[in-house]
């Protein structure tokens, strides 16, 4: 028996690039080819939820959810169900999750458990630091997602991929090395864009890491930007304005960049200086955070970060006027 996964208890909310927003309440466990090892102990069909997912009860009593082809096909309630056919075991702690973790399988590709596996153990060996096992629930969800807009011809444009090929360097490498993944096992080609999204995830796998007190402190911080910026320009924003969503998600990262005291290195001062030059009260204003972050953190603000905080503040004021 060979452990996927296993999710701390709690409310979990997965966001994907098209607002893909839903909760899950769980702790399972994926074990493979787990009932072909028990023996003679049965497995019977509690509800078939297609013909490849079940709903069953183990030996125990406890109900289960089981996957494999053709699984479900052909058999009442109460009849067993034939092991040599299950691929997959879903262990949950209660009958309602059970239940939940049934239908949520129901709508993803199966084929999408084995590439998300696959990408997390290379991340797991190129990426230092912990990671939230939450990456299979949300990376299973959003690759599953990302095929159905590939089949539909949709496309989705990465609005902040300059920013996660800069401050994200590691992250985006899994990211491509996950569409050469799924290339290679389906033939599907997704662009950059795709592995920018995937970088996202494991990004967000670290912050899923934090102690509450961490988070609180993030959006705290944020907030404290928002204001430091919007009392500067003297304005207000439109929250439903794409160019404030991506400050907001620039924000974000750059709230846990500052508290986990991750610093680049300025590659380009000479840009700096013609950011400056060109945006002096957005300087003035990127000043002010500046002082704002040592004071309250400790964090020293890079001329790189500077450059990001100019360019997103230019955008939300020069439009906003």
């Amino acid at each position: 028996m060979s452990l996927f996964q296993a999710l701390p208890g709690g409310k979990y909310s997965v966001a994907g690039p098209l607002g893909h927003l839903w909760d899950f309440y769980a702790r399972f466990f994926v074990c493979r080819n787990a009932l072909q090892k028990s023996g003679d102990e049965a497995v019977r069909l509690v509800k078939a939820l297609n013909n490849n997912v079940a709903l069953a009860k183990d030996v125990d009593g406890r109900e289960i959810v089981v996957t494999g082809k053709g699984i479900a096909f052909n058999i009442k309630p109460g009849q067993e169900i034939d092991k040599k056919r299950v691929s997959k075991v879903f262990v949950l702690q209660t009958d309602d999750l059970a239940r939940k973790m049934g239908d949520l399988l129901t709508n993803i590709r199966m084929e999408c458990a084995e590439i998300v596996d696959e990408i997390v153990r290379y991340a797991k060996d190129r990426l230092n630091g912990k990671m939230s096992d939450y990456i299979y629930l949300a990376l299973t969800d959003h690759i599953s997602f990302a095929f159905d807009r590939y089949e539909k011809g949709y496309r989705v444009k990465n609005v902040i991929l300059w920013e996660i090929k800069k401050f994200y360097k590691e992250e985006y490498a899994v990211g491509l090395k996950a569409l050469e993944i799924i290339k290679n096992k389906t033939g599907v080609a997704f662009d950059e864009d795709e592995a920018g999204f995937i970088a996202l995830h494991f990004v967000n796998s670290k912050m899923e890491t934090y102690e509450m007190d961490t988070t609180i402190k993030m959006t705290k911080m944020v907030q404290d930007i928002l204001d430091i910026v919007k009392y500067h320009f003297k304005m207000t924003f439109d929250e439903d304005s794409l160019n404030f969503i991506r400050f907001l998600t620039h924000l974000k990262f750059f709230a846990q960049r500052t508290l986990m005291h991750e610093s680049f290195e300025s590659e380009n001062d000479d840009l700096f200086l013609i950011i400056r030059n060109k945006y002096p009260e957005e300087y003035k204003c990127v000043e002010k955070i500046a002082k704002y972050v040592a004071k309250g953190y400790n964090h020293e603000i890079t001329n790189d970060e500077k450059v990001y905080l100019m360019l997103h503040m230019a955008r939300i004021v020069r439009r906003n006027h």
